[in-house]
């Protein structure tokens, strides 16, 4: 993860108020998550991070564009983000997650890393169905569409009666009994 030194954060000397970083994301951030499946976009971030005695508070307003490919389609196109999250990290004895929204750090931390983070807030904002915004309204275009037919020019009623089995026949007359 070379490359993304811009998103660390230095807390050592960090005095107990708020501060603010703004960071521009664009195709440059995803290269550098490979097995992520975007690939190109453009975002901007902010970060308002509040520092209080014993933890740090940071919210993230995450907006823009990314590219994504249909899953019906393959075709590709813009899909807009618009994200604010929450995520506290408390200082500690190690380093471990206490939940999604909760973070534990050392006391001896000097930096944070936010790129990992701001990646998975990006990705919780696709949806797990992508779908181009011209299937959305549920209306596709015509030549687009199957339309199923029948050749067969007989009623249904010919068609069952020809497809019984005269063994069914005699049992449904004594049934009828």
């Amino acid at each position: 993860m070379s490359g993304l030194s811009t998103y660390c954060i230095d807390i050592a000397n960090l005095k107990n108020q708020e501060y603010q970083h703004q960071y521009s994301i664009d195709h440059s951030f995803f290269r550098h998550f490979e097995e992520g499946e975007i690939k190109k976009g453009s975002l901007n971030c902010l970060i308002v991070l509040r520092k209080a005695e014993g933890f740090i508070e940071t919210n993230f307003n995450i907006r823009g564009k990314v590219e994504l490919e249909c899953d019906r389609s393959l075709d590709k196109f813009d899909h807009n983000i618009d994200i604010n999250k929450t995520l506290i990290f408390k200082f500690g004895d190690e380093d471990k997650e206490i939940d999604d929204e909760v973070e534990m750090i050392s006391w001896k931390r000097q930096r944070i890393d936010m790129s990992q983070y701001i990646y998975e807030f990006i990705t919780m904002g696709i949806p797990m169905k992508k779908l181009h915004p011209r299937y959305h309204k549920g209306e596709e275009n015509n030549e687009e569409q199957l339309i199923y037919s029948s050749v067969n020019d007989r009623s249904p009623a010919e068609d069952d009666r020809e497809g019984i089995d005269p063994r069914w026949e005699a049992l449904k007359k004594l049934k009828g009994n």
